[in-house]
């Protein structure tokens, strides 16, 4: 659950939408408790302005004793007046007050040094906003003071906050109901909307992705939808239906490559039974040619016939000897051998028919290049038939480069050949400028019989395929034709 896609993006949406909310929500709660504290300084601006006109009216009626009275009267009649209070300006001393018990106490901040209205309370007293008006020495007032005074007090005037304290409470409690009621309403339309358009086009895919891995490849998915889920499903579909035809096409040629199998393994026995039985006759027939032949004089014409019936014999004797190694081959015997003493004896046994043929033979071989594990009879074996095939698809001559190298696997072009996932492989490359292979028949030059020789079993290479692949390996051929062919043997380096 915690690990699906849904889950993470309804996740995703929560954090986003909860921090904008929270923003908008802070932002307005402190708009709201800014225009009403904003409200209540006016309201105190005004009051205070009424009150002071009110002092004025007193004092120039010369109604001074009335002073507390008045304050008093104005304080009681009106609720969200908290406190009235006269100070004189050069030392901040309370001389009217709406609460006698104040009156000579001093009142240090007067307003006059900082802002003319700030919050305030105590224990057991309300909050309130503080407005600081001076009373101005006027012409009218100076009959009974000093002309050169500028202020004659200060009016202090309190006014309760608890209204806006009540009003931003209630506030803020609705604003953060509606709040959550609107977070809930989106996270559950949201949490719909990504149910149906989102985990449940996911939900149909994984089901038929699992029909799929049970083996029901006919299961597709719903193309049917115009966004991305229609485009994957399409694409899915259509590599599904690649997928089926290259099963059925796996299969066909698995199919055939079995009978073809069986039909191999039960022509090896039925070859080496044949081939036994072929084998000593002509053993015997060969002899009794050579007996005839040596009873003959140096110049007698028979001999030229028993000459060709004994090359004949010797061919047989070839054919059925290798028949008999692609029927029963010898286990490889594995020894830590040189690949070059292998190569130089191979190429060593070549070089006079390639010498005649004029093929010129060079080789390339990488210097410290380790001893490998093989079974060095076979390898040469080989090396030799590869040789001798590139020498005679130059019967005009030509050039035969063999090259031996350390290789990775990263660095092998070549596709569909078998080699160990790890480690370096050696890499004996025999490349010539031959007549090359046509492409319909590149295919086919491993496959058991087949061979364009007028000469040869078409053995040789099917051979040679299978001893290299029980050591591990595997051959890789490129040709072309009228230019020529390489052959590549890779062999792993460690077993």
């Amino acid at each position: 659950m915690f690990n699906s896609l849904k889950f993470k993006i309804t996740i995703t949406a929560f954090l986003i939408i909860s921090a904008i909310m929270t923003l908008s929500t802070w932002r307005d709660i402190n708009e709201t408790e800014r225009l009403l504290l904003e409200g209540h300084r006016e309201k105190a601006a005004l009051l205070s302005d009424r009150i002071a006109h009110s002092i004025m009216v007193l004092m120039t009626e010369n109604r001074g004793q009335d002073m507390q009275a008045l304050i008093e009267s104005l304080v009681r009649g009106r609720k969200e007046l908290e406190r009235i209070r006269i100070l004189r300006p050069e030392d901040g001393l309370i001389v009217v007050s709406s609460e006698p018990e104040e009156i000579g106490k001093v009142l240090k901040n007067t307003g006059l040094t900082g802002k003319p209205d700030a919050p305030g309370g105590g224990p057991g007293r309300q909050e309130y906003v503080s407005r600081f008006t001076a009373i101005k020495n006027r012409k009218a007032c100076h009959a009974c003071h000093d002309s050169r005074k500028d202020v004659l007090g200060i009016l202090a005037v309190d006014i309760s906050l608890d209204d806006v304290t009540a009003s931003l409470r209630e506030f803020k409690k609705e604003h953060f109901r509606e709040a959550l009621v609107g977070f809930l309403l989106i996270m559950g339309a949201f949490t719909f909307v990504a149910g149906v358009l989102i985990d449940r086009p996911i939900r149909k895919m994984i089901g038929t992705i699992r029909k799929i891995e049970k083996g029901d490849l006919s299961a597709r998915m719903d193309e049917n939808k115009k966004d991305e889920f229609g485009l994957v499903a399409k694409s899915f579909n259509r590599m599904l239906e690649t997928l089926e035809s290259a099963k059925k096409e796996i299969e066909t040629y698995h199919d055939e490559q079995m009978q073809r199998a069986a039909k191999l393994a039960s022509l090896g026995e039925i070859v080496s039974g044949i081939a036994h039985e072929i084998k000593n006759p002509l053993a015997g027939i060969s002899c009794a040619v050579q007996v005839l032949q040596s009873e003959m004089d140096e110049n007698d014409g028979r001999r030229v016939i028993t000459g060709e019936i004994l090359h004949h014999i010797k061919r047989l004797d070839r054919t059925l000897k290798d028949l008999l190694n692609y029927a029963k081959p010898r286990p490889p015997r594995f020894v830590p051998s040189s690949i070059n003493n292998v190569l130089d004896k191979a190429v060593f046994f070549v070089y006079p028919e390639a010498n005649k043929q004029k093929v010129v033979i060079e080789t390339e071989i990488a210097d410290n290049i380790p001893a490998i594990m093989m079974d060095p009879d076979q390898m040469q074996q080989i090396f030799l038939n590869l040789i001798i095939n590139a020498v005679q698809a130059m019967p005009d001559g030509g050039k035969l480069t063999i090259t031996v190298s350390e290789k990775d696997k990263d660095e092998i072009d070549e596709h569909g050949i078998r080699i160990p996932e790890t480690g370096r492989v050696l890499a004996v490359k025999f490349e010539d400028t031959g007549k090359g292979i046509e492409g319909e028949h590149i295919d086919r030059i491993f496959d058991p019989f087949f061979t364009k020789k007028s000469k040869g079993t078409g053995l040789g290479l099917a051979i040679s395929r299978r001893i290299i692949q029980e050591h591990g390996g595997d051959i890789a051929v490129k040709s072309e034709v009228g230019k020529g062919s390489i052959f590549t043997v890779y062999l792993p380096l460690e077993r």
